[in-house]
């Protein structure tokens, strides 16, 4: 295993990137294409890039022990985090070793990761679309091998986050609100502590700006989603009993 990740970005957050007061690591690299990507500096291993020695993250995040409060700890988002697995899953080793809260940020779509999801503290990943065809087309992602690592993680019975990017031309309305909803009660069931939890993020363009800086072309043009595309998925989370909640 690496004893060095490649980062592209760091910073404190308070509970958005898992509980708590959180030191969070941004990865380099990403195996899909969403086109709506808030982090487009991070999807290749490029000039943004930082080399940093692990040794250099343990000597960080010890040092912010004292301020971790609320369940706090370090994150490691992206990018995606599982195209540096084996180097994260020595990090998160090391920093549970030091008695630091871990947590990763993931979209789960990449065989051969079950060591990092069921070592990982609390595990948040992304749900973004039920239907098969249309996730595989936009973002190149299979659903299946996400399927699998979702119920993966729910059966260890650790918390699971899962998140829907709702975004108009994509994942939006009643037929897929209850298409998530029948994925979603499996997840919960399988959960032996019903420790799966789920929250919907609706659409915005945080990252329009950095393609442009990137010199890449922005393609979404109608993503913003209405209260009532949010309201339809809301209630069919609620309706099924499932843990719905805004971080």
């Amino acid at each position: 295993m690496s004893d060095f990740l490649y980062i592209f970005q760091k910073g404190f957050n308070y509970s958005q990137d898992g509980p708590g007061n959180r030191l969070v690591y941004h990865l380099c690299g990403c195996n899909l294409k969403c086109p709506w990507c808030s982090n487009p500096e991070g999807l290749k291993i490029g000039k943004a890039a930082a080399k940093t020695a692990m040794s250099e993250i343990i000597k960080e995040a010890s040092s912010a022990k004292l301020i971790f409060i609320d369940g706090g700890g370090v994150t490691l988002t992206g990018g995606e985090v599982t195209c540096q697995k084996d180097a994260a899953l020595k990090l998160i080793k090391e920093l549970k070793a030091c008695g630091i809260h871990t947590c990763i940020e993931t979209n789960a779509s990449l065989p051969g990761c079950s060591e990092l999801f069921e070592t990982v503290d609390y595990m948040i990943a992304d749900f973004k679309s039920p239907d098969k065809k249309a996730l595989s087309a936009v973002t190149g992602a299979d659903i299946d091998i996400i399927k699998k690592n979702l119920l993966f993680r729910a059966e260890t019975g650790k918390p699971l986050l899962v998140r829907v990017p709702l975004i108009k031309f994509f994942n939006c309305g009643e037929a897929t609100a209850e298409k998530f909803g029948d994925f979603f009660e499996k997840l919960h069931k399988a959960s032996p502590c019903e420790n799966v939890f789920f929250e919907i993020l609706t659409y915005h363009e945080f990252g329009r700006e950095k393609y442009e800086k990137e010199g890449l072309t922005y393609s979404v043009t109608d993503g913003f989603v209405s209260s009532e595309d949010v309201k339809a998925l809301a209630s069919e989370i609620k309706k099924r009993n499932l843990k719905l909640i805004n971080t």
